[in-house]
Formats: structure tokens, sequence, C-alpha cells
């Protein structure tokens, strides 16, 4: 299958071969010990612009300790057939990455192999979660959902310190295009009690045809049932309302009320990408907490329980935030 063809459909691999200026991918690892002590997320990328163009590893450790890992472009390799991407010395894929990062705050060395994967589920209608508009060429940022739950087996060391990512749990997802959104607001969890619901919310400004629109997608995973809310699939948006402290979604569609409260926490600040330069930022919580209850439109009750390890942003440039 052509690449160009083949990375529609498989929006995990890396999309940019042919981008080359005004660009930038990244995908985002997010990896939780058994223990739920060591939160760590790991997001390589590169960042395509006339003036600095780079490869980059993102990392946040333990929710507020950061590093920025710049490398040379000529560094980056990808496979065109599936997902794979290395790094200098530092390789990626959708079952295993492999570290050997020497930050200026974080040092990393290790492997985690990734198993039990619970892939996003593709049709030809949504190929990605961003459904029929993963067809459009023309969008500012494209998401995508590798994987919605993983588990961890592997043994890392971080500054020195081994620590046991065994039986852990994992998340894989990604963006790519020329820039985030101007204001967007994201959460995502995968640690709830019974260890197998998954819960993943965006809503951001969309730019599209010379106006703009507020679009969303949400992701709900329980008892082995995956639902979308999305703006193509005819859910709306019934409540949103945040501060600096907690965050209230309230979504449904015609047959289900999806409500959400997180709880925020302390974070990090990461970089941003605009116009394919990492020169915005974003705070970030890797111990945030979200309650979520899914009832169907009659009210009764289909699932509730409270998700912690809850990565959480919120872009709100009128806002402050």
């Amino acid at each position: 299958m052509h690449y160009l063809i083949k990375k529609v459909f498989n929006p995990e691999i890396f999309q940019g071969k042919y981008k080359n200026k005004r660009y930038f991918e990244g995908w985002y690892f997010k990896m939780i010990d058994q223990t739920k002590e060591h939160a760590l997320v790991v997001i390589p990328g590169i960042a395509v612009n006339e003036k600095d163009p780079h490869a980059f590893i993102q990392i946040m450790y333990q929710g507020n300790r950061v590093d920025y890992i710049r490398y040379d472009i000529a560094d980056f390799w990808f496979s065109e057939s599936r997902f794979e991407i290395m790094i200098g010395k530092n390789y990626f894929s959708r079952d295993q990455i492999i570290l050997n990062i020497q930050g200026n705050v974080i040092h990393i060395k290790g492997r985690l192999h990734f198993c039990h994967s619970i892939d996003f589920p593709k049709t030809l209608y949504h190929p990605g979660i961003m459904g029929p508009f993963s067809y459009l060429p023309f969008m500012e940022c494209y998401h995508g959902i590798v994987t919605i739950h993983q588990d961890i087996y592997g043994v890392i060391a971080i500054n020195g310190k081994t620590l046991d990512y065994n039986h852990g749990c994992g998340y894989i997802e990604k963006d790519w295009g020329r820039s985030f959104p101007k204001n967007w607001i994201w959460f995502q969890s995968n640690h709830f009690p019974d260890g197998r619901t998954t819960i993943m919310f965006s809503v951001a400004d969309i730019p599209f045809l010379g106006t703009s629109f507020t679009g969303f997608l949400s992701l709900f995973r329980y008892e082995e049932r995956i639902l979308l809310f999305t703006t193509y699939t005819g859910a709306r948006v019934r409540k949103l309302t945040y501060d600096d402290t907690s965050l209230l979604v309230v979504i449904e569609d015609l047959r289900y009320r999806l409500e959400m409260k997180v709880t925020n926490a302390e974070g990090g600040v990461l970089k941003a990408p605009c116009y394919g330069k990492m020169s915005r930022t974003i705070r970030e919580s890797l111990h945030a907490a979200v309650h979520v209850r899914l009832s169907t439109r009659h009210g009764r009750v289909l699932y509730e329980g409270i998700g912690t390890n809850t990565g959480l942003e919120i872009k709100d440039e009128s806002l402050g935030l």
C-alpha cells in the first residue's frame, strides 16, 4: 500500500514524510508503575521550521520534573509501514520503548515492553478518533489514539534509581499538524479500580475554512465496551465549567449521558508547537483525579467510578490558564 494512503488508515505511523516547513509531530507515552508512585510521560517528536528544525524527546516525571532534550533532525528515523521511530539511541513503537537519555534534569536508561494492548477500533468512517475529519488535508492539528490501554513489563533507571514497571499501566496517543489549537482542554485516565476502564476527553477551538468551531472528542471504555462521544457522532457538550482547581464536563448523545468531574493537581510545564516551533507552553498534571458517571438518557446509571493518575491540560489564554 502506498505510504500516502497507508498513513491515513494508520494514524499511529509517522505522517510527515513530505512536510518540510511549519510542521510538528509527537507521540505521547504515559506510563504508571503498579504502585502508582512513579508516573512517567515520554514525548518523542519533531519540530520542522526554517530557523530551528530539530527532533526532541520531552519528559515529565512525577508530575513536576520536566526535561526537553534536543536532537539533530537527522537523528530522527521512521518506518513507513508501521509505527516505529528512533531518535538517537532511543526507540519507540506500539510494543516497546528503549530509552537512553541524558537530559539536563532527567537521565533515563532501560527498556519497557507493552502487551495486551487495546487499540483504537478503526473503521472506514473513523480511521482514527477524528473520524471523517481524518481525511481532510488542511486541518491545523490532528489527534490520534494509538493504544487505549496496555500492560507494561520492564525495569528502567531514572536518575540512577532502578524502578520496576512490571504490571504497570500505559497509554499512547499522538498529535501532528502545524500548531496546537489556540485554546484546548484535555484529560485522560486508565487508572480505575476495575483495571479495565479508560476515559479521554478533548475540546478545542478548531480553525476551519476561514472560520472556526468548537470541536470535541471523548472515548470511554468500560466492561469491554468502547463508546465514542464526538462532534461528528452528533453528541453535544451540555455543560463545561472550569477554574484552576476543577473541571466539569457533561456530554449527551441520543442514548447516553456522560458526566466527568476532574480535580486538578500540581503539574509541570511542557513545550507545545506553534507553526512547527516548540514555542508555546502548557501546564500538565499527572496526578489529577476524574469522577465519571455514565447513565442512560432516562437516568439509569451504567457506570460510576474514580480514575486516578489523570493527565490534565487546560489552555485558555483568555483566563491565563
